[in-house]
């Protein structure tokens, strides 16, 4: 069998053009984003009060069983003073200590003095649900992403915004250089 010398060159014209650095594709998109979120993630966040606090037994029952299940899973340690009957009230009120343990550490976002801002939902890219690319250009292009939703230990401490989603999709703005390749420029 004779191959066409013209469908040859063809052939290897079209593998250069899909092998092109230049050109964006769902995969280089969904690593730059990666990157990009390992750089600067995207959570939410709520405050943690530690040290002394006052808790009452019936009205914050929920909250001291948070907080004896993120003792009981390593993240926080929660030691209790003492429980006191208050005048002509059905509730107590319990003093207890709470502090945070080294398992904690990667979900704090930055401690001021007894408060910490610490992450209650992080988003991770959803790579196998695809992204979206409009591109603008040969060097710009938008693609919208979907970031997966995940919990973290102390997410009971703030309402999710969006609790009948386990995504969200947020809209990244890529640009091509020659040194650099897609870079993100949010």
């Amino acid at each position: 069998m004779k191959t066409h010398p013209i469908l040859l060159v063809f052939s290897l014209l079209v593998m250069l053009v899909s092998c092109d650095n230049r050109t964006l594709n769902t995969s280089k998109a969904a690593s730059a984003i990666t990157v990009y979120l390992e750089e600067k993630p995207i959570y939410e966040s709520a405050y943690l009060t530690v040290g002394e606090t006052k808790l009452r037994t019936k009205k914050d029952h929920e909250l001291i069983d948070q907080y004896k299940l993120l003792e009981a899973e390593g993240y926080i340690t929660f030691t209790s003073e003492s429980s006191k009957k208050r005048w002509l009230s059905k509730d107590s009120i319990w003093n207890a200590t709470l502090k945070l343990t080294e398992k904690a550490h990667p979900y704090v976002i930055e401690q001021k003095n007894n408060k910490i801002k610490i992450k209650t939902i992080e988003y991770k890219v959803d790579t196998e649900n695809g992204l979206q690319i409009d591109s603008k250009g040969k060097k710009s292009a938008l693609v919208t992403a979907m970031l997966q939703k995940k919990a973290t230990p102390f997410s009971f401490l703030k309402p999710d915004k969006n609790p009948h989603t386990e995504f969200i999709t947020k809209k990244f703005r890529m640009k091509f250089s020659d040194e650099n390749g897609w870079k993100i420029i949010n």
